[in-house]
């Protein structure tokens, strides 16, 4: 138990799973801004937002809610974006916040330009350290889940056609 370890502290996280054969993910979050659900170009509004839980290490008692997991089932070809604070409050001295409108257009146009994941993140990650003159004042960290849909016989996955075998970029 976090409390035990670190009294007097707390820390947030996300902890999830994805099924990659059913594209169901559940996820709990511990302080942590809600997921974003990007569908077909688009972020669904409010689609994986529950309401706040206490951080890591916060007893529920105290913050006056219990700690849940949440399920949601994927579509192929969905994204799904977890993130820190820190990411959409990243600012250069007396500029505006990167901001999460700017998030998530970000990834939005990815998205449409047909960018992989693994690109769109690199290219995300310059941007943010752009926008924060290369030094950041609090955490940010950023995983960005792409459901491709239920996997297929092996063969398939490992055809020319289909060399990429990973579902998760």
């Amino acid at each position: 138990m976090l409390a035990a370890w670190l009294p007097d502290r707390f820390c947030t996280g996300i902890a999830a799973e994805l099924d990659v054969a059913t594209g169901e993910l559940g996820w709990c979050n511990g302080g942590h801004p809600p997921p974003l659900l990007i569908r077909d170009q688009e972020v669904l509004d409010r689609a994986p937002e529950r309401p706040a839980e206490p951080p890591l290490g916060m007893p529920a008692r105290l913050a006056g809610t219990a700690r849940e997991a949440h399920r949601m089932a994927l579509e192929p070809g969905d994204r799904v974006l977890l993130y820190t604070d820190g990411v959409t409050e990243a600012r250069l001295a007396n500029g505006p916040r990167f901001g999460l409108e700017h998030f998530s257009d970000y990834i939005i146009r990815a998205t449409a330009s047909g960018r992989l994941a693994s690109e769109t993140l690199r290219r995300l990650t310059r941007s943010i350290m752009d926008h924060h003159d290369e030094a950041l004042n609090d955490d940010a960290t950023i995983l960005l889940i792409e459901w491709r849909g239920p996997e297929k016989d092996h063969r398939e996955r490992t055809s020319p056609e289909h060399p990429h075998t990973d579902l998760i970029q």
